[in-house]
């Protein structure tokens, strides 16, 4: 009942208080489900170690590795599923089509493709769900090219397998394709399915495609549009860059819950809208609770709208009014807030003295500050905290050599470049995409791949001309590393 009802915790005191000599698999299992389901895997499979202590009396069962694989996939643990799946073949048992689909799954979400395949060619018998999460592990790894090849090979299909192989070609560019596979598909789309294209249009900036599932959803649902749809909707218009769309959908919508909020409030602070953010706050907490990610916004809109002695009060709001503990996100945005405003004392202090140990994002502000107001000294610190966190973030290592470069210390940026090289660390390249008649193009800096490439190189060098005659000169020590 406990477990049904979502409550965890107070079916685990239940399960404890059962004499483990009475405890049989089944009871073993369903915790162990009760925890995944409830998003803690971790604990579902810290409790499959335990059972396997308590002796040979118990011997899980193929659900129990159904849970195990589960795990393993949410939180990415290849080596433990890996070991589990060995032990399933040790105790004898047949690889079902349930356990094969899971043992799949997971390998598919570690990146293992290859066992993921091994696993699919051993199996006896196949259903719907094992095509479909290969066809989703072909796509991801190795191309939607190689997915539809797959796709088309399937003997049976179902709606999720059409989403998949849809989502793949709108995450991927290709809205073309995925408007000829829908003429296809003859099926009316559930809101999952259609969250699902919302999703990948705001992943890859397609406005077109994200404009015709808004279509789709009006004449479909005749009432009102579908919370989550609702949701999504906003979320993509506001990753496409049209917040007019956004703040509409958002007004229309009949029932709003604190997903909805937050996406309309992140939407207008991905925009700059700071103080459309302040306003629409005030008008939430008459109507829902805020959370974690509300203040996320919040705080994000703050800084970036330079509005400090708010952005204080909202961090302080946090615990005091609202009851909730400030986490890492908060932090960092009242550190990108303070240096944004040349403040870096204070962010220092606060960095010092906050109460869980700083993350990237957040030593990344402290760093890009530092920076811009040519703290050298303070930079070498931080680069030394962010280097014991990231030991590849290549962007820190170059803003560091473009400092010492400025202040005249040549030799200073040549070593470190060359420790660079060394190590075998090359700087990520930048990237953009534009859709362009459903096709999406991609560049990358350097890049010369592109079918008109010497038109595109024309252009550029007449823009940077341009540039300059209007007295632009680049400062290679501005850091590209910002806070939300």
């Amino acid at each position: 009942m406990y477990s049904s009802c979502g409550l965890p915790t107070s079916a685990r005191k239940v399960f404890d208080e059962i004499p483990n000599r009475y405890k049989d698999t089944v009871d073993w299992t369903n915790m162990m489900s009760c925890y995944t389901h409830n998003n803690n895997p971790i604990e579902s499979l810290r409790l499959f170690c335990i059972m396997q202590r308590e002796g040979t009396v118990l011997r899980p069962d193929g659900v129990t590795f159904v849970c195990v694989f589960n795990g393993c996939a949410r939180v990415g643990d290849c080596m433990f599923g890996s070991q589990g799946y060995v032990f399933m073949v040790k105790l004898g048992y047949p690889l079902s089509v349930r356990v094969g689909n899971a043992v799949m799954d997971m390998y598919v979400k570690c990146g293992r493709m290859g066992d993921a395949k091994r696993v699919f060619n051993e199996m006896g018998e196949r259903n719907v769900v094992s095509w479909t999460v290969m066809v989703d592990g072909v796509i991801k790894m190795e191309g939607v090219g190689k997915g539809r090849v797959l796709f088309d090979e399937m003997p049976e299909r179902n709606e999720i397998t059409w989403t998949v192989m849809i989502t793949g070609y709108i995450e991927n560019g290709y809205s073309r394709e995925a408007f000829l596979l829908l003429e296809g598909l003859g099926l009316c789309l559930n809101y999952v399915s259609l969250c699902s294209f919302l999703s990948a249009c705001s992943l890859s900036g397609d406005l077109v495609m994200g404009k015709w599932v808004h279509v789709y959803a009006l004449k479909t649902m005749e009432k009102y549009i579908h919370l989550m749809v609702g949701t999504s909707l906003l979320d993509m218009y506001s990753k496409c860059g049209r917040i007019d769309m956004a703040s509409k959908v958002f007004r229309t919508m009949k029932y709003k819950n604190v997903v909805t909020w937050n996406a309309m409030l992140g939407g207008l602070a991905m925009h700059g809208r700071g103080v459309a953010v302040l306003d629409l706050f005030e008008e939430m907490v008459r109507e829902t609770n805020p959370d974690d990610l509300t203040f996320v916004s919040v705080l994000s809109a703050c800084s970036h709208s330079g509005l400090v002695v708010k952005g204080r009060k909202f961090f302080r709001d946090i615990g005091m009014i609202y009851g909730l503990t400030p986490k890492i996100e908060h932090y960092a945005c009242m550190v990108d807030m303070l240096c944004r405003s040349g403040q870096l004392d204070e962010a220092e202090v606060l960095v010092k003295t906050m109460p869980i140990s700083p993350n990237e994002v957040l030593l990344g502000s402290l760093l890009a500050a530092c920076g811009v107001h040519g703290k050298l000294h303070f930079v070498e610190q931080v680069l030394q905290d962010l280097i014991q966190i990231d030991p590849l973030n290549t962007e820190c290592h170059v803003l560091l050599s473009n400092m010492y470069t400025l202040a005249g210390r040549q030799d200073k940026a040549y070593s470190l470049r060359e420790v660079l090289k060394n190590r075998g660390i090359r700087k990520v390249p930048g990237t953009s995409s534009i859709h362009v008649d459903g096709q999406a193009h991609h560049f990358s800096a350097g890049d010369k791949s592109h079918s008109r490439t010497k038109d595109v190189y024309i252009i550029l060098e007449e823009m940077i001309q341009q540039l300059q005659l209007a007295g632009y000169v680049a400062d290679t020590a501005k850091p590209s590393i910002f806070c939300f």
